[in-house]
């Protein structure tokens, strides 16, 4: 029997690309707040904390998602030798959401009950970790074309892919230049900004690597199936 039907493969993996690229469009929806969080003013507590619940809600529905696409593997609706990818790739693209909805959190801890932090510092840190979050959006909005491309295109995947490590290699850059000027500021700040802007801007660029794994992913499983 042919897998793949029209350039694409049979039912099961096919909605399974479906459900992850709706997936992929809420960790997209989610980046985008976390840049309308960052670019708040610190008074502006009522719009984090409305940006804040809405990725709580998109968190949820990514995990509603997630389960769904379980009981899909746990059915039997895809090649079994690649159960195991499916699962990594619904979870690494959830993950996204997951990381979005812990660092939407904490800058809304903060915005709260504010940090005793050099204000010019905090608004520097604040323009980079945005730079980060506006690369893994333009990474997601590839690797949404990449999952509809993978089936039917393959020179268009791997160009797609390609594109996706160099944007997490320009964001290590970007992290690397950022924590060697957090640990060049430590006397600035008191334990908890330090601990603050370290862990924020890990987790924002945990998210870029996360993209990428998950781009791989696609490119394994599509190359397993043929296409």
């Amino acid at each position: 029997m042919l897998r793949r039907v029209k350039g694409f493969f049979v039912p099961g993996e096919k909605n399974a690309f479906l459900r992850i690229q709706e997936l992929a469009g809420l960790a997209e929806e989610a980046l985008q707040l976390l840049v309308k969080i960052l670019a708040t003013p610190s008074h502006g507590l009522k719009d984090i904390e409305s940006y804040t619940e809405r990725i709580n809600i998109l968190e949820k529905d990514g995990d509603k998602i997630t389960r769904s696409l379980e009981e899909m593997i746990g059915r039997g609706s895809m090649t079994a030798s690649l159960d195991y990818d499916f699962g990594r790739l619904a979870d690494n693209v959830d993950s996204i959401l997951d990381r979005a909805h812990g660092l939407s959190r904490q800058l809304r801890r903060v915005t709260r009950r504010p940090l005793r932090e050099a204000k010019e510092f905090d608004s520097d840190i604040r323009k980079e970790q945005i730079s980060l979050i506006e690369i893994g959006l333009a990474q997601l909005r590839m690797f949404r074309k990449l999952l509809n491309t993978a089936g039917s295109d393959r020179k268009q995947a791997i160009d797609l892919a390609r594109q996706i490590e160099i944007l997490e290699e320009q964001g290590d850059d970007v992290k690397d230049a950022m924590l060697d000027e957090i640990y060049g500021s430590w006397e600035k700040l008191d334990y908890a900004s330090f601990h603050n802007y370290l862990e924020t801007t890990i987790e924002a660029d945990d998210m870029l690597d996360l993209c990428e794994d998950a781009s791989d992913l696609v490119m394994a499983i599509t190359k397993a199936l043929g296409a």
